[in-house]
């Protein structure tokens, strides 16, 4: 699905629901299809300031609203958040080969905001940006109560958003120090890369896999008429456990690039917290950060 990708007025319809519902088949020839199924779910995170710990960071109460938009060919998502850190759960997920019953598989999963490129389709970093961190690894059987994340595995900065600044307004240069990005018709855009992994089956597992619907359907574009134009960026300094994977890109399939514009609520209260574009630009955030008012001493 291409970021530039566009749905027409008169044959769109917008659906509005608590999650992205990802079903498809993946492979590069008919020798081996791998069916690919799960959701994902997105949330209010915790600033990694004021929590420290990495379940504090996990917990969200708060679910934000997607709105689809889709017709017969195309389909694209908006999400609808708050200002400040976010969360992203992945859950039902399940992944299946009709003809390589040998194989338990994990989900690999990134998260960029600028559109990630690759050389071959095992490549697990694209060779186009600076992407802060690397691809999660997420067995198929793993307590999904864990499949919630705030930035990439061994990654330095939560994720986080912002209301964007007004079409053509200019930087100020202390602004440029921090990364803030300038509104385009690409801003508040997220990209996912969704890739499968596999490694040869040590134990026999069964398994069953529920999955529930909760959307609703309509011609009004109740989500993104109640919302602003948002920026996505690094937020404060953050780290979360990742381990080493055993799994390995699954031969035979191809990746998926998932775009995902955010979109700020009307209601949200607005926030101080740094979103910055760049990597660079979240660092000199941090670093400023280390600087405090001296304690009065009588």
């Amino acid at each position: 699905m291409s970021a530039t990708t566009s749905t027409t007025a008169t044959d769109a319809v917008s659906k509005i629901s608590t999650y992205i519902p990802i079903s498809y088949i993946t492979a590069e020839n008919t020798i081996n299809e791998t069916n690919v199924n799960f959701n994902i779910t997105f949330g209010k995170g915790k600033d990694s300031l004021v929590y420290t710990n990495e379940w504090d960071l996990k917990e969200f109460t708060k679910k934000y609203e997607v709105e689809t938009i889709e017709n017969e060919e195309t389909k694209c998502y908006y999400v609808i958040a708050e200002e400040g850190p976010f969360v992203i759960k992945i859950h039902n997920l399940n992944i299946e080969s009709e003809y390589n019953n040998n194989n338990d598989y994990a989900l690999g999963f990134a998260l960029d905001f600028e559109e990630p490129e690759y050389f071959d389709e095992d490549n697990y970093t694209p060779f186009n940006i600076d992407r802060d961190g690397i691809m999660w690894s997420i067995p198929v059987d793993k307590n999904e109560k864990n499949n919630v994340f705030y930035q990439n595995a061994k990654a330095k900065y939560q994720w986080t958003a912002s209301r964007s600044k007004n079409m053509g307004e200019e930087l100020t240069e202390d602004e440029k120090k921090l990364g803030i990005e300038k509104t385009s018709e690409t801003v508040g855009l997220i990209y996912l890369s969704i890739m499968i992994l596999s490694k040869e089956k040590q134990v026999v597992q069964e398994r069953e896999i529920t999955r529930s619907s909760n959307t609703r359907s309509g011609g009004v574009s109740r989500g993104i008429s109640n919302s602003v134009a948002a920026r996505v960026g690094y937020g404060h300094s953050a780290t979360s456990s990742s381990v080493a994977s055993t799994f390995k890109h699954s031969k035979n399939t191809k990746r998926l690039v998932i775009p995902i514009r955010f979109r700020i609520s009307k209601d949200s209260d607005v926030t101080d917290m740094n979103c910055s574009k760049t990597l660079d630009g979240a660092k000199v955030n941090m670093e400023r950060k280390k600087i405090t008012i001296a304690p009065f001493l009588p």
